[in-house]
């Protein structure tokens, strides 16, 4: 074989690569992007270098870019929607907070062909959203609160027992203290029994104590504590003790105190691949098209504190089981009550 034989057969994997990375490059650039729309609010609590890495996360993961449009608190409707429409003439979806619920409502009339989703957690359904005028319908992504408590459980009686175990505990007739659960009233009657579901299925006896977000409960009683809701003045009431909590929100890990073990994240951008997947079903695309409000449960992400949730290996791998578990029966049985 003569040099140049040589030198041609070493050079076409290096090109072959190279024309691979440059395909991929286009296919990149030219799918239609996913466009967010956020605001100083959410920024501040999400947190703003985590906020750029996870879009960077999201737009590997999709294979397609992750627009952020941040715009102020205040603005108005058309404001809103104009700034989507100047981040992307076709794209795969726009996501709103359930705030800019009425700018998601005009994107959709106007962009009927892109799919508008609204975060709405618990706070409308599409029976009772109005429609869009002319034309366009809205997806709405609601936390699949069920699974999410029945996970919680599971990890607060793993938590539980690592208390009894650590400590000997005889505050209770078993062994474990009891577990406190904040939220508010109406949270706490609904999801009451798939917490409790979790918790005995992870191996608890542990008694559950739901309180209010004002309420106050002896810190010394507690194996663990889960936070939902607006709870934040909690978390740092007790930061001398060592009671693991969990809890409900999207603020950045590094704003938490260390008794934060695990965060149950239901944001926007953790649940883009989710959102996705549902805009891909043929139901959820032929509602769609057609112009009927479409109704999603998805189950939030939760974000294991590995370095805080304890020094036993095994716990931690157990837990992060239970943060990647599919979703549960619970979430079914969420689905058909509503």
């Amino acid at each position: 074989m003569t040099h140049l034989e040589k030198t041609y057969f070493d050079t076409v994997p290096v090109y072959g690569f190279l024309l691979f990375l440059l395909l991929g490059a286009v296919l990149f650039m030219t799918r239609p992007a996913v466009v967010v729309v956020t605001d100083d609010v959410f920024s501040a609590v999400y947190g703003i270098r985590r906020e750029h890495l996870k879009r960077i996360e999201m737009s590997v993961r999709l294979f397609r870019r992750v627009r952020l449009v941040r715009i102020s608190e205040n603005a108005e409707i058309d404001a809103v929607v104009f700034a989507v429409q100047d981040a992307g003439r076709k794209l795969a979806a726009a996501v709103f907070p359930y705030r800019y619920y009425d700018a998601a409502l005009r994107y959709a009339a106007q962009n009927p062909r892109t799919p508008a989703v609204v975060m709405s957690g618990q706070n409308i359904t599409p029976a009772g959203a109005p429609p869009a005028e002319g034309g366009g319908a809205l997806l709405f992504i609601k936390e699949d609160e069920a699974a999410d408590f029945y996970r919680a459980g599971l990890c607060a009686a793993f938590f539980s027992a690592r208390q009894a175990e650590t400590f000997s505990l005889a505050a209770k007739a078993d062994g474990e203290k009891s577990i406190l659960i904040i939220s508010n009233e109406i949270v706490a009657v609904r999801m009451r029994d798939f917490f409790e579901q979790g918790l005995r299925s992870g191996g608890s006896k542990a008694t559950c104590v739901f309180k209010g977000l004002n309420d106050n409960y002896p810190i010394n009683e507690l194996s663990c504590i889960t936070l939902w809701g607006p709870a934040n003045t909690f978390l740092y009431s007790g930061t001398e003790n060592r009671v693991p909590v969990i809890i409900f929100s999207w603020i950045d890990p590094e704003f938490t105190s260390p008794n934060v073990k695990i965060i149950v994240d239901d944001s926007p951008l953790q649940l883009l691949p989710a959102i996705l997947k549902a805009l891909g079903e043929g139901g959820v695309k032929r509602n769609l098209r057609e112009g009927n409000n479409v109704e999603v449960f998805i189950p939030s992400t939760f974000k294991v504190m590995t370095l805080r949730a304890n020094n036993s290996l095994p716990l931690v791998l157990r837990l992060n089981i239970i943060a990647k578990l599919p979703v549960s029966g619970a979430a079914y049985m969420s689905n058909k009550q509503n």
